[in-house]
Order: structure tokens, then C-alpha cells, then sequence
């Protein structure tokens, strides 16, 4: 084999270890989400107590609060009507 194929070979196995290592903590925080299951019900200090604090805490109007919890690769919203889950607004999990 050619050095140039062996350089293209090598970068390409590189370049996907790096992304799933750069990946690896917006999985693990997906997988919490899921073994969490169904949140209806569950307040925010059972949510935190499950995934981990939050990266984001927005004050709404009428007593509501969004929290969003960030890392590289998934990203998730969740809205509470004072400390209890009113419900997902926005959920991304990237490649």
C-alpha cells in the first residue's frame, strides 16, 4: 500500500475514535434521560437527583421554569410548572 493510503486509513480511523470520544458525555447523559423513563410526575429535584444538574435554568412567566441540560452531541429542554415536569420542549441527539 501506498504511504498516502495508509495516511487517508489512519486519519479516518482517528478521526472516528475523536468523535466518539468528543461524543461520549452527550450519550451518557442521553442514556440517563432514557433510564429516567417516563417523567410525568417526577419534580425537578427527582430529575436533577437522576441526570445531574442541569446546564441551563430559564425563569417563564406564571411560575414556570425550563431547564436544558447540554452536552456535545445531545441537548434536551424540559419545562416545570413550579417543581413538577410539565413536559419536553425541545430534545436533540446528534449522529
Amino acid at each position: 500500500m501506498s504511504g498516502c493510503l495508509w495516511t487517508l486509513l489512519g486519519g479516518s480511523l482517528l478521526s472516528g475514535a475523536t468523535n466518539a470520544a468528543v461524543r461520549a458525555p452527550g450519550r451518557e447523559l442521553q442514556r440517563k434521560f432514557v433510564a429516567l423513563g417516563v417523567m410525568t410526575g417526577k419534580t425537578k429535584e427527582d430529575i436533577v437527583a437522576a441526570v445531574g444538574p442541569p446546564s441551563s435554568i430559564s425563569q417563564l412567566p406564571d411560575g414556570k421554569m425550563l431547564l436544558q441540560w447540554i452536552a456535545t452531541g445531545y441537548h434536551i429542554a424540559l419545562l416545570f410548572d413550579g417543581e413538577t415536569f410539565d413536559g419536553v420542549t425541545h430534545e436533540f441527539a446528534g449522529p
